[in-house]
C-alpha cells in the first residue's frame, strides 16, 4: 500500500519554476508571470541565506506559493500604485507580499495564512520591520483581504485598475486588461 502524499510548506528552489509557471498559469491566468519573471523573483526572494518566498506542495506538484520578498530586494508591485507616505516604516525596512495563490483543492484549508506565517517569521529574522501587499479586493468573498486583515493587515488605500497594464487573462475579468482593484495593505511586525 502507498502512503498518502502529504502536504508541506518548502522554500522555493530554483529547479521548482518550471512547475510554479504552470501552476501560475493554471491557477492565476495565463502569462500572469513569464519564466524569466519567475527567475527575477527566486533571486529578489533571497537574502543572504535565507529564501522568504514558499511554496505549498503535495509530493512534487505546486499546490500554492507565497512569494515574498525582504526589504531591499523590491522596489514596486506588480501593479500600479504605493502609498509609501502612509507607511509606518521606509521602503528600506519594508518586505513586500507580491503574490499568494493557492489550487482550488486547498482553499479555504488555512494554507494561505500558514504559508504567509511562515514568510513572515522568516522575514523578522532577516530585521524587516514591516510588510506591505496588494491584495485582490475582487477575490471571491474578498477572502484576500480577510485573510490578510485576520494576520494583522491594514488597508491603507484602494488601488482602482491596479492590474490594468499587466499583459494576463485575468481569471475573474476574463480578457485584458484586468478591471481589478487592489487594496494595499500593511503589517507592522512588531506589533504580532
Amino acid at each position: 500500500m502507498t502512503p498518502a502524499l502529504e502536504y508541506s510548506i518548502q522554500e522555493l528552489k530554483l529547479s521548482d519554476l518550471p512547475a510554479l509557471k504552470e501552476f501560475t498559469d493554471r491557477e492565476i491566468g495565463a502569462g500572469y508571470y513569464t519564466l524569466s519573471e519567475l527567475e527575477d523573483i527566486y533571486q529578489r526572494s533571497r537574502i543572504w541565506d535565507r529564501m522568504c518566498s514558499l511554496v505549498l506542495k503535495k509530493g512534487e506538484q505546486i499546490e500554492g506559493v507565497r512569494i515574498t520578498y525582504p526589504p531591499g530586494h523590491w522596489s514596486h508591485g506588480k501593479g500600479e500604485g504605493l502609498s509609501i507616505e502612509k507607511w509606518p516604516y521606509p521602503l528600506s525596512q519594508t518586505a513586500y507580499f507580491q503574490s499568494l495563490f493557492l489550487s482550488q483543492a486547498v482553499q479555504g484549508q488555512g494554507w494561505g495564512g500558514r504559508l504567509s506565517e511562515c514568510s513572515l517569521e522568516i522575514l523578522k529574522s532577516v530585521g524587516a520591520k514591516g510588510v506591505v501587499c496588494h491584495s485582490w479586493k475582487e477575490s471571491p468573498n474578498n477572502s484576500s483581504g480577510k485573510y490578510l486583515e485576520k494576520l494583522g493587515f491594514q488597508v491603507i488605500k484602494e488601488h482602482p485598475l491596479y492590474w490594468q497594464h499587466v499583459n494576463y487573462i485575468c481569471t475573474r475579468c476574463g480578457k485584458p486588461p484586468c478591471q481589478c482593484t487592489a487594496q494595499e495593505m500593511y503589517l507592522k511586525l512588531e506589533a504580532r
